[in-house]
């Protein structure tokens, strides 16, 4: 059995809007659901990147491979 491991920091993701101010982005990745949480910056990273709900990266700079809104 092998796992794909994936860097979505690394990968095309095309963001849209949401009407949520604590996951103001979501996006489908690979049939994945993704959302962007805002954090409390700067005691915390500015995002968490969320995938099927699951907490996968913190960061401060967006990807620039990724499309914003």
């Amino acid at each position: 059995m092998s796992t794909k491991v994936i860097n979505y920091l690394d990968e095309k993701i095309a963001w849209r809007k949401t009407a949520d101010p604590k996951h103001p982005f979501a996006a489908e990745f690979e049939g994945e659901k993704c959302l962007l949480r805002l954090n409390d910056f700067p005691g915390e990273h500015l995002y968490t990147l969320l995938v099927n709900g699951v907490e996968v990266t913190d960061f401060d700079d967006w990807s620039p491979r990724w499309t914003r809104p």
